[in-house]
């Protein structure tokens, strides 16, 4: 049912209501008339039953329309991520009805079951920067997934995942306990080929700072500047916590982050953390 045969049906069954009405306020205004045999009376009677039915029926056929209505635009969930790693995450902090989601990532948006294109369509993109690949290519690659769609997808990107304020809470809970007089947080972000930085990585480290304050957070980068090697020689706390600001374990977790040598040639000793993202599944 398109939205111009619902707002069809809609005033048809406000035309009947109506109708139904002004019939039973004319019968019963016609058995006011003295002249009136007890045929006619009962008529009028069972004239003004039948009206009071049907407007009982336009009135129930119209929040059936409405019900249907609503239940065949109700919102589906899109949640993309980057990779197949990531394809378990869930969007911090909503509720979904898990028959609306559908999952894919970057790589098989023209292959994987995507949701109806006549219903609003959330799109959560489970990347921790906002660039080329959670911007550009996303759209590009959702147009190219819809491009044999009769009707156009009503697509509504959502922020990414390193822009939740979830994120920060969920790193605070993990630090706290191990934090000292002490102890400063590195975190460590992915670099980027644009212009500017995102601004996710700053982002969360200024909430992190609100939820752990006077913790010394700073924030590095893999491969641009301020590079986390250059940056972790000048932290004042002699123990710092790595928190990779990444989506899931992989190849920088292993290669790009700072290692426990490069710590001990500034004097310091370090605690490599998870990736941010699977901290969201830590149930303390």
């Amino acid at each position: 049912m398109n939205r111009k045969l619902f707002h069809s049906l809609l005033l048809l069954c406000a035309a009947v209501f109506a109708a139904a009405v002004w019939g039973s306020v004319d019968c019963g205004a016609r058995l006011d008339s003295s002249s009136l045999t007890p045929e006619m009376e009962h008529h009028l009677r069972g004239l003004i039953y039948f009206h009071f039915a049907l407007a009982q029926l336009a009135v129930a056929a119209a929040i059936i329309l409405v019900y249907c209505h609503h239940w065949k635009w109700k919102r589906y969930y899109l949640i993309v991520s980057y990779n197949e790693r990531g394809l378990g995450l869930n969007p911090p902090g909503i509720r979904m009805p898990q028959r609306r989601v559908c999952r894919c990532h970057l790589g098989n948006l023209s292959t994987a079951p995507l949701p109806p294109p006549g219903a609003p369509i959330l799109v959560y993109p489970m990347f921790m920067l906002s660039g080329t690949s959670s911007g550009r290519k996303l759209v590009e690659g959702l147009q190219q997934a819809y491009r044999h769609s009769t009707v156009p997808p009503q697509l509504y990107f959502q922020p990414v995942l390193g822009a939740s304020p979830w994120l920060a809470e969920a790193a605070a809970r993990f630090i706290r306990p191990q934090l000292n007089t002490d102890t400063a947080v590195l975190v460590v972000a992915h670099d980027s080929t644009l212009p500017e930085p995102p601004p996710e990585p700053a982002l969360f480290c200024r909430r992190l700072r609100e939820l752990l304050p006077g913790t010394e957070i700073t924030l590095g980068y893999f491969n641009q500047a301020p590079a986390a090697s250059g940056v972790l020689p000048q932290m004042k706390a002699a123990h710092v916590l790595v928190l990779p600001f990444l989506l899931t374990e992989g190849i920088h977790t292993s290669r790009d982050l700072p290692t426990e040598a490069d710590a001990a040639a500034c004097g310091k000793t370090i605690t490599r953390l998870p990736a941010l993202a699977l901290l969201l599944h830590d149930p303390a």
